[in-house]
C-alpha cells in the first residue's frame, strides 16, 4: 500500500536532507525540535508562518469561512447521486461509518441518519476498533471512511483491513490526492483550499456530504417519498445560509459567555439522538482550542450519572432543538439549575421552554429539527471554544504545540506524517 507522506512532513525532510528522520524512539530529533521553535508542529500543518499572539486567531477566520465552504459542498450533490447509484447497483445494503476524532463523530451521526433515511442497516466504529475488532455479516457491505487529511493512520489501517475483507471502501475527505483517496474504490472529496490543520472548519462539508448522500440513496431507494426528498433537500440547502446568520448575530454573545465560564473546572454537554453525535463533537472542540476539560452525556444518561459532579464550577451545556429528546433536556436544565451548575442551552431562536430555565443562551435561527442541528450546533462549539481559549490564555490555532513538551506528545501519538 501507499505510504505517501503529508506535504508539511515532505517540507521538512526536503528542507533538512541529511537530518535523521523522526523515529518512534526519538519522535523529535533536535533538528525538528529547531524547527518547531520557529514556526509551533500546527502551524506547519496548517502550512502558515502567520503566528498569532491574541485576538484575531487565524481559527476564526475558517470558522467564519463555513456557511460559504457549506453552500459550496451542496454543487456534490450529482456527484453524491452517481455514488449512491453505484452502492444500489453493486448490492450495498450495510453501511459501516469510521473515522477518528472529528471524523469520527460524523461516523456516529452518518450511521444515524442514513439508517433513517434508507431503511439500510448500519453502524459506526473509530477506525482503529473497526480493524481491531470489527466482524463482518452476512449483508453486502462498504465502509465509508472519513478523514479531512486523508492521512490519519488508523483510518488508513481501516480501509487496507476492508480492502484484505473485500468490502467495499468509500472515503469522503477534504485533501485532493491524499494516500485514502488512492486506497478506496470510491472517493469524494471536497477542497477547502485549507491544509486541514488542528481545528480548521471542514467537519461542516462532511456533513454536508452525508446529509446529500443519505438523501440521494432514501430517493433512489424509494425510502424517503418525492415530497419527503424536496422539502428535506429545502431544507440542507438553507442550512448555510441560518450558519451565515448565527454567525452574524450570535458573535458578540458567545465570546461574553465565555467569558462568563472562562474559569470554570469542567463543563457538561448533553445531546440526545443526532445531537449526542453534536455533544461529543462540541466537547472535542472546546478542550482542543481551549484546554477546558469536557464530558459528555445523552440526557438519561446525565440525570443518571452527574449529579454527583455538579457544583458552580462545573458548568452544564444543553443542546436542545426541538424533537423526541427534548422534554428529558429540560429536565437536565432544570436539574442543573437547582444543582447551582451554571447552564448554557443551545437552542433554536424563540425557544420558550430551555432558555427561561438556563443561565446563558445560544440561539441558532430557526426553523431547525433535531436532525439538521448538528453542523450548526458544530459551529456553536469551534466558536465557543475559540473564545475560550482566547479568554483562557491559549492560542486556539495551536492545540498547545507552540508547548514544545505537548508538540513531542503529538509526535509520539502520532508519528512525523502521520496525522
Amino acid at each position: 500500500m501507499t505510504t505517501k507522506l503529508p506535504r508539511w512532513a515532505r517540507e521538512l525532510l526536503e528542507k533538512n536532507p541529511r537530518a535523521t528522520p523522526p523515529t518512534s524512539d526519538d519522535p523529535m530529533p533536535s533538528w525538528l525540535e529547531s524547527e518547531l521553535l520557529r514556526t509551533p508542529l500546527w502551524a506547519r500543518i496548517r502550512g502558515t508562518q502567520d503566528i498569532r499572539q491574541g485576538h484575531p486567531y487565524l481559527l476564526i477566520e475558517d470558522v467564519r469561512a463555513q456557511p460559504e465552504l457549506m453552500r459550496q459542498a451542496l454543487d456534490l450533490r450529482s456527484e453524491l447521486g452517481a455514488l449512491a447509484q453505484r452502492l444500489i447497483e453493486q448490492g450495498i445494503r450495510h453501511l459501516v461509518f469510521t473515522g477518528c476524532g472529528s471524523s469520527f463523530h460524523g461516523a456516529q451521526f452518518g450511521a444515524f441518519l442514513c439508517r433513517r433515511w434508507t431503511g439500510w442497516t448500519t453502524e459506526s466504529h473509530e477506525s482503529q476498533e473497526f480493524s481491531n475488532h470489527w466482524v463482518q455479516g452476512h449483508e453486502t457491505t462498504a465502509l465509508v471512511l472519513q478523514s479531512a487529511t486523508g492521512s490519519s493512520v488508523e483510518t488508513l489501517d481501516a480501509a487496507r483491513h476492508a480492502v484484505d475483507l473485500g468490502v467495499l471502501t468509500v472515503a469522503l475527505t477534504n485533501t485532493p490526492g491524499s494516500v485514502l483517496e488512492e486506497m478506496c474504490d470510491e472517493c469524494v472529496c471536497f477542497s477547502t483550499g485549507q491544509r486541514c490543520g488542528p481545528d480548521v472548519s471542514v467537519l461542516t462539508t462532511r456533513l454536508m456530504m452525508l446529509y446529500l448522500l443519505s438523501l440521494e440513496l432514501g430517493s433512489a431507494t424509494g425510502t424517503l417519498h418525492r415530497h419527503e426528498v424536496d422539502e428535506l433537500g429545502g431544507a440542507i440547502g438553507h442550512l448555510p445560509d441560518v450558519a451565515a446568520e448565527f454567525l452574524q448575530e450570535e458573535d458578540l454573545n458567545v465570546s461574553q459567555i465565555a467569558n462568563a465560564l472562562k474559569d470554570q473546572e469542567a463543563l457538561m454537554l448533553v445531546g440526545g439522538g443526532a445531537n449526542w453525535f453534536s455533544a461529543r463533537e462540541g466537547a472535542l472542540k472546546i478542550e482542543e482550542e481551549s484546554s477546558l476539560l469536557c464530558k459528555t452525556y445523552r440526557p438519561a444518561e446525565y440525570l443518571h450519572n452527574a449529579i454527583p459532579l455538579l457544583s458552580d464550577q462545573v458548568a452544564t451545556v444543553s443542546i436542545g432543538p426541538p424533537g423526541k429528546s427534548y422534554t428529558r433536556l429540560h429536565d437536565v436544565v432544570r436539574t442543573a439549575r437547582v444543582a447551582q451548575s451554571s447552564n448554557l442551552a443551545v437552542v433554536v431562536e424563540g425557544d420558550k421552554v430551555l432558555a427561561p430555565d438556563a443561565d446563558f443562551v445560544i440561539a441558532v435561527p430557526g426553523p431547525i429539527s433535531e436532525l439538521l442541528m448538528p453542523p450548526l450546533a458544530a459551529i456553536v462549539f469551534q466558536l465557543l471554544g475559540y473564545y475560550l481559549g482566547a479568554e483562557r490564555g491559549y492560542n486556539p490555532d495551536a492545540l498547545r504545540t507552540d508547548d514544545l513538551d505537548h508538540a513531542r506528545a503529538w509526535l509520539t501519538a502520532f508519528p512525523f506524517g502521520s496525522h
